[in-house]
């Protein structure tokens, strides 16, 4: 690779290291949004008059609840993919001493996620807040709902709705992260090491690509 060559790489890393902070950025602005629903939620079930709505904003603030986490989960996976693509540029050209990635192979997602770790691992750490807050939001959510229908339906019937809407919306968020892990280790991921420059000369046990 000559210098002109190098000079676009790092270039190229520059450019996904503004992506990567972009992404980052995300999260308080569909956070906002779920702020303003959960906000016009609460007025609905604080005045009797809108009795009416109860059931309909309880659907929209729980499908609100869910896009957010699922919309959190293609941000892992977004942030994961470029991060990958940065970690293979600082090895190719051989900047990877000075990252955690000299340690050994960067970033490389578990192959079957066996614990709740794994199901979030696409999330980087400040995201890890945001999905227990999600999963935390869900549960009210639920249980408004079901203080709202108190008085309308049998206790039992409104108790197991409202505990089969929250493990059937807990099934969902971590069925939506698991998609993403598994997409992102089968399909995106490649290991940094193949992209050393010592590597070119030789083949490697590790391809660049998981399969």
């Amino acid at each position: 690779m000559g210098d002109k060559d190098k000079e676009l790489l790092a270039g190229f890393h520059q450019t996904i290291s503004e992506q990567l902070n972009s992404r980052l950025s995300e999260s308080p602005k569909f956070f906002a949004l779920l702020v303003v629903v959960a906000t016009g939620y609460g007025y609905v079930l604080s005045q009797p008059s809108l009795k009416k709505l109860f059931l309909p904003a309880t659907l929209l603030a729980f499908a609100a609840t869910l896009w957010a986490s699922w919309y959190l989960a293609a941000l892992g996976y977004a942030f994961r993919f470029l991060q990958n693509s940065q970690h293979c540029i600082e090895h190719e050209l051989g900047w990877a001493k000075f990252t955690p990635s000299s340690l050994g192979a960067a970033g490389q997602p578990p192959q079957r996620a066996k614990s709740i770790s794994d199901v979030f691992w696409l999330l980087p750490g400040i995201y890890h807040a945001h999905a227990a807050g999600l999963c935390a939001l869900l549960a009210i959510i639920c249980v408004a709902g079901c203080r709202s229908a108190w008085d309308c339906w049998p206790h039992c019937c409104i108790i197991a709705a409202g505990v089969v809407a929250f493990l059937g919306g807990i099934v969902l968020i971590l069925a939506a992260n698991v998609h993403y892990v598994h997409k992102y280790g089968d399909h995106r991921w490649q290991n940094p090491a193949a992209f050393d420059p010592k590597q070119d000369a030789q083949s490697t046990d590790d391809p660049p690509m998981r399969t």
